[in-house]
């Protein structure tokens, strides 16, 4: 346990192995959310914050997904108006912002949870982006 804030922020593109329709997608990032905030909770408390944006590769950019997670088991969504629009589309990729600042934990071990969580996505996924931790 540190007293120093871990600020990681990184771009992702999910690649499915087995396609999935938006809803189904959003089942699995409000899970993949939470199994970050299990990772990095001190006491069942996050102390910061984790945001994920989910936007959908081959349509708009105003197709997109936001999730935040301050509190353990009460994940907030908000969709683009066009979000729920496009629920019948099968997807067989994202592009993900996975940012998350928290207090209390190394930068290594935020890396390692979220890797963790994208994971369980099912499917490859490519990154770029990193900022590291502040003092």
């Amino acid at each position: 346990m540190t007293d120093d804030a871990a600020i990681f922020s990184r771009h992702y593109r999910i690649l499915f192995e087995k396609p999935m329709t938006t809803a189904q997608a959003e089942e699995l990032l409000r899970e993949c959310i939470m199994t970050i905030g299990r990772g990095v909770a001190c006491n069942n408390i996050i102390l910061g914050h984790i945001k994920i944006l989910a936007k959908l590769s081959k349509l708009a950019v105003e197709h997109f997904l936001f999730l935040s997670l301050t509190r353990l088991e009460q994940v907030d969504v908000i969709p683009s108006n066009c979000w729920r629009n496009v629920s019948g589309i099968v997807l067989d990729s994202l592009e993900l912002e996975v940012n998350v600042l928290v207090f209390g934990h190394a930068l290594g071990e935020v890396e390692a949870k979220v890797g963790e969580a994208l994971r369980q996505l099912g499917g490859s996924m490519e990154e770029d982006s990193a900022i590291g931790s502040c003092r």
